[in-house]
C-alpha cells in the first residue's frame, strides 16, 4: 500500500532533549523550605532519582503504564517523609509540569525544512512519551517553535495512559490520521520504544540513529530503515513508494 502518513517521535527526533532535573530539584528544595519542611539538596536529588526509577519500574512491570507528574511528586514527598495537602501540592506539580517552558528546547537542525517539505504530501503525526511534561505543555512548546500547525495528530502518553511501545499509543495516532498501519511510517531514535512499537502494530519503522546501540537491543529490534539526519526520511519515502 502507498504511504499516506508519517508519525514522529519528539525528543531527539524533532526536539533537542534538554536537562530539566536541576531546575526541578532546586525549585522543590526552595518550595519545601518555604513550607517549613527544609531538606538537604542531596536528599531531594536522591528522592528525584528514586521517582525516576519508580516510573521506569512501572513501565517495565505494568504494561508500559504512564506515571503522571502527580504520582511522581507524591512518590518524592513520601521518600522525603513529607505529607502535604492536595491544595499545597498542586502548585508544585504544576511547576514540575511546566518547567520546560522556562528553558524551551530547540528544534534539531533541518527539522522545520523537512516537515515543511512533507506537509501536504502526507498526513503528519507526533507520538511522544511525556514523562514529567504533559501533552498540553508540549503543544505550547511546538506552537512556539512554529511547527504545531504542520501536524494532523499529536499523541502524548499522559493522554493515553500508556507509554511506547504500547499498542494503544500507536493505534490512537493511526485513528486520528485515518490510516491503516501498512499505510504509515514511524520515525524515532529509540529501538525499544519507537521501533518496537511501530513494528508490533504493522507500521514501517525508521530508526534515526543518534548514537551507536549494541547488544540485546540491536539484535531484537530491527528497523526497516536507518537514517542519521531527519532530512533523509524524504529519500526513504521515495524508496518505499517506488
Amino acid at each position: 500500500m502507498p504511504i499516506k502518513a508519517i508519525t514522529f517521535d519528539l525528543w531527539n527526533t524533532l526536539l533537542s532533549e534538554g536537562n530539566y532535573i536541576d531546575l526541578r530539584i532546586n525549585y522543590l528544595h526552595d518550595a519545601l523550605e518555604d513550607l517549613g519542611f527544609p531538606r538537604d539538596l542531596e536528599e531531594i536529588k536522591n528522592a528525584y532519582r528514586s521517582a525516576h526509577d519508580y516510573a521506569h519500574k512501572v513501565w517495565a512491570e505494568e504494561n508500559y503504564r504512564y506515571v503522571p507528574a502527580e504520582e511522581r511528586v507524591e512518590y518524592m514527598l513520601k521518600r522525603l517523609r513529607i505529607n502535604l495537602p492536595d491544595a499545597v501540592k498542586e502548585p508544585i506539580v504544576k511547576w514540575f509540569k511546566e518547567t520546560i517552558l522556562r528553558r524551551p528546547p530547540s528544534l534539531i537542525e533541518g527539522v522545520k525544512e523537512t516537515i515543511t517539505t512533507l506537509h501536504g504530501r502526507f498526513r503528519l503525526g507526533i507520538i511522544c512519551d511525556t514523562g514529567m511534561t504533559p501533552g498540553y505543555v508540549m503543544r505550547i512548546v511546538l506552537r512556539r517553535a512554529g511547527i504545531l500547525g504542520f501536524f494532523d495528530s499529536t499523541v502524548f502518553s499522559d493522554e493515553v495512559g500508556f507509554n511506547k511501545p504500547h499498542r494503544l499509543v500507536f493505534k490512537r495516532a493511526l485513528m486520528e490520521l485515518g490510516v491503516m498501519p501498512s499505510e504509515a511510517v514511524h520515525v524515532g531514535d529509540l529501538l525499544h520504544t519507537d521501533i518496537a512499537g511501530a513494528k508490533m502494530i504493522g507500521m514501517r519503522a525508521v530508526w534515526i540513529r543518534r548514537e551507536a546501540v549494541m547488544g540485546y537491543e540491536a539484535i531484537r529490534y530491527k528497523p526497516d530503515y536507518e537514517i542519521e539526519e531527519l532530512a533523509e526520511i524524504i529519500d526513504v519515502l521515495r524508496r518505499i513508494q517506488s
